[in-house]
C-alpha cells in the first residue's frame, strides 16, 4: 500500500485502540465500583466472625486452631518490632519535630521583637525631624505674613524670597520624611503579617506532632502491657487465618461453621475481584503500549512521506507490504470490541474476565507477539526505503 493509505491504516489501528481502552475503563469502574461495595461487606463480616472465633478456639477444627496457633507466633514477633521502633525510632522522632517547630516559632517572635526595637526608633527618629520642621516652617508662614502686609513686600521682598525658597526646601523634606514613615510603618506591617502566617503555620504543623506523639505514645502504652499484647496477637492472628481461608474445616459448631463457609464464599471472591481488577489494568496498559508504538510507526511513515514529496524528483514513491502478524492484529480489534461491548455485564463477572484474559496474553498479545509486529514493522519500513 502506499504511504498515504498507510498512515489512514495506522489511523484505524490507534482509533480501535482507543475505543478499546475507553471500554475497558468503564469495565475497571464497574469492577471498583462492586468492589467498594463487596469489600464492606467481607470486612465487617470478618470482623465479626474474628470475634466470635476469638472467643470460641474450642469450637474450631484443629488444623484451623493450629493455623492461628502458629500464626499468632508471628504477630508476636511483628509487635515486639513496632514496639520497639515506636519507642526508638517514631516517638524520638515525631517528639522532636515537635520542639523543632517550637523552636523555630520562637526564634520568629524573637525575630520580630528585635526588628521591632530599630524600626520603633527610625520612626521616632523621623517624627521628631517632622516635628522640627513643621515649627520651623510654620515660623517662616509667620515671618512671611508679617512681612507681607502692605508695602512690606516691596520693603522685604529680598527677605521674603529667601524665606520662601527655605519654605519649599522644608515642604521637600517634610513629603520625603511622610514617605519615610509610610515605608517604616509598611515594613513592620508586613513583617508583622509575615510571621503571624507562619506561625499559624507552624501552630498547626506542631497540633498534627503532637496529635501524632499522643497516638504513638498510647499505642506504646497499650503494647507495653503484656496482656494487651497477648490479646492483639491473637486478634491479629484469627483475621490472618480467616482473610485467608480458602477451604472448610468443620467444627463441633454448626452455627460457626456456616459463617466460616461464607467467610470462604467472600474471600474467594476477593480472590475473583484482585484477578479482575489486575487483568483489566494490565490490559489497558498494553494497549496503551501498542498505541504508543503505532503512533511512533505513524509518525517515522510521516516523515518519509513528507521527505518523498519534497524530493519527489529524486526519491522513488514510497510502497508498503503490510507484514502479516500486523494484519492478524488487527482482525482482533472488532473481535475485543464486541466482547467488551457490555462493560456493565462484564464488570459483573471479574473471575471470567481474566480468564478471557489470559489466552489473548498468552497468544495474540503476547509479549512475544507484540515484539514480533513491530519488529515487522520496522523491516517493512526499512525494505520500503531500500530503493532510497
Amino acid at each position: 500500500m502506499k504511504a498515504e493509505r498507510l498512515l489512514q491504516y495506522l489511523d484505524e489501528q490507534r482509533r480501535w485502540v482507543h475505543a478499546l481502552i475507553e471500554q475497558l475503563d468503564e469495565i475497571q469502574v464497574a469492577f471498583n465500583a462492586r468492589y467498594d461495595e463487596f469489600k464492606a461487606r467481607h470486612d465487617a463480616t470478618l470482623a465479626r466472625l474474628g470475634e466470635q472465633v476469638a472467643a470460641r478456639p474450642d469450637a474450631l477444627h484443629p488444623r484451623l486452631r493450629a493455623a492461628i496457633e502458629e500464626r499468632v507466633e508471628v504477630e508476636r514477633q511483628r509487635i515486639h518490632e513496632r514496639r520497639k521502633r515506636i519507642r526508638d525510632e517514631y516517638l524520638p522522632a515525631r517528639r522532636e519535630a515537635a520542639d523543632d517547630l517550637l523552636r523555630k516559632a520562637q526564634e520568629q517572635m524573637a525575630t520580630l521583637r528585635k526588628l521591632n526595637p530599630r524600626l520603633n526608633e527610625r520612626e521616632e527618629e523621623l517624627k521628631g525631624a517632622k516635628a522640627r520642621l513643621e515649627a520651623r516652617l510654620a515660623a517662616l508662614n509667620a515671618e512671611i505674613g508679617e512681612k507681607s502686609r502692605g508695602l512690606g513686600v516691596v520693603w522685604h521682598f529680598l527677605t521674603i524670597t529667601k524665606a520662601d525658597r527655605e519654605r519649599q526646601r522644608i515642604i521637600g523634606r517634610l513629603e520625603a520624611i511622610n514617605e519615610e514613615l509610610y515605608k517604616v510603618r509598611r515594613e513592620w506591617e508586613r513583617e508583622r503579617e509575615q510571621v503571624e502566617k507562619k506561625q499559624a503555620e507552624l501552630q498547626e504543623r506542631w497540633r498534627l506532632e503532637s496529635v501524632a506523639v499522643a497516638r504513638l505514645q498510647a499505642e506504646l502504652d497499650r503494647l507495653d502491657d503484656k496482656a494487651s499484647r497477648e490479646a492483639l496477637a491473637l486478634r491479629r492472628a484469627v483475621r490472618y487465618v480467616l482473610d485467608n481461608l480458602k477451604e472448610p474445616m468443620p467444627g463441633p459448631d454448626p452455627e460457626l461453621n456456616a459463617a466460616l463457609e461464607e467467610m470462604i464464599t467472600l474471600n474467594i471472591q476477593t480472590d475473583e475481584y484482585h484477578e479482575g481488577l489486575a487483568a483489566v489494568s494490565g490490559f489497558i496498559g498494553l494497549l496503551r503500549g501498542i498505541d504508543g508504538g503505532l503512533k511512533a510507526i505513524r509518525q517515522s511513515v510521516h516523515s518519509l512521506y513528507r521527505e518523498q514529496q519534497m524530493h519527489s524528483a529524486y526519491l522513488a514513491p514510497l510502497y508498503f507490504i503490510l507484514p502479516g502478524s500486523v494484519q492478524a492484529m488487527s482482525e482482533q480489534w472488532p473481535i475485543l470490541a464486541e466482547r467488551f461491548a457490555d462493560e456493565e455485564t462484564v464488570g459483573r463477572h471479574p473471575a471470567e474476565f481474566a480468564a478471557n484474559i489470559k489466552p489473548l496474553l498468552e497468544g495474540p498479545f503476547s509479549e512475544k507477539q507484540i515484539e514480533t509486529v513491530f519488529a515487522d514493522l520496522g523491516r517493512m519500513i526499512r525494505r520500503a526505503t531500500a530503493r532510497w
